[in-house]
């Protein structure tokens, strides 16, 4: 697979910053073209959560200062996207073929975020959403999934404070699932031209993935990778693999999305839902 055009959507937050400067790094190793987006909310999409008992004057104050919030978003989003196309670099491509550099543009669209990027996310190679954080908005959440879910695509988490991480090291958390499988198949382009790559499976009683036989399958890639037990007795699997990634310095996860049911792991907590919550690197999933 090779990734030449990336969406990463912007909601005119401190964020941005960490999906900008991830989805151009991105983009000049593969000398790929980003579309930067930003939806601006309708607030009639608030009405429904007010209830068929708000009073008019109710009403109308809510969509005004979900106006005022909405035309607030809008304008810090095109700053943003001002301020890091500034310093990136990147040339400005308003159609393909007009440069043969990595490029950008800047799309502008209104309506739900969520639905903006499953609709744009599956004409591009891959989604970089924002880290939703610990205490992450719905919008959040939303953009999260529907970047994950309804795309077909991958999607690269960008951590809220990302720095860049030149180590080379990639770690693939596998659980012999069929996600961690298309996840490895997305990551292949960033596994091939990774300096040393560690397959961490956590041993879980006795069910134990076959990390031997994706180190085989990597090799036919020309990837050299080795295997990283590690223990989830006493922890959770996810705090097994992000302590993984801290012990080898690693610059970005692979791993698969949901690879359990998604209502569970949304009301119990799950290894996606705490992985994309904890991590401090850049995590490539598909679902």
């Amino acid at each position: 697979m090779q990734f030449k055009s990336i969406l990463a959507p912007i909601g005119g937050t401190d964020a941005d910053t960490a999906n900008l400067t991830l989805a151009a790094r991105i983009a000049r190793r593969f000398s790929a073209h980003i579309d930067v987006l930003h939806a601006k909310a309708d607030p009639r999409e608030t009405m429904p959560y007010l209830g068929e008992g708000a009073s008019p004057a109710l009403i109308d104050q809510v969509m005004v200062t979900a106006e005022k919030d909405s035309d607030s978003r809008a304008s810090r989003a095109k700053a943003n996207f001002d301020a890091w196309h500034a310093s990136s670099g990147l040339a400005l491509a308003p159609a393909p073929g007009v440069v043969d550099t990595p490029s950008c543009a800047l799309r502008m669209e209104s309506g739900a975020e969520d639905k903006w990027i499953a609709r744009l996310g599956r004409l591009n190679d891959m989604t970089i959403v924002a880290e939703p954080g610990e205490n992450g908005s719905v919008a959040a959440m939303l953009a999260f999934e529907a970047a994950l879910l309804d795309t077909g695509r991958p999607v690269m988490m960008a951590p809220i404070n990302y720095k860049t991480n030149d180590s080379g090291s990639v770690v693939v958390a596998w659980n012999g699932s069929a996600e961690s499988s298309r996840a490895v198949q997305a990551g292949l382009p960033f596994l091939q031209q990774a300096k040393s790559v560690h397959v961490v499976a956590v041993e879980e009683s006795a069910n134990t993935p076959d990390a031997d036989a994706l180190v085989r399958y990597l090799a036919w890639h020309r990837i050299g990778a080795n295997v990283r037990l590690a223990s989830g007795k006493g922890r959770p699997a996810a705090q097994a693999i992000v302590a993984e990634c801290e012990a080898v310095d690693a610059a970005l996860l692979v791993m698969g999305g949901y690879t359990h049911n998604r209502l569970r792991q949304m009301i119990f907590g799950g290894v996606t839902a705490h992985v994309i919550r904890h991590a401090t690197i850049p995590v490539l999933l598909a679902h």
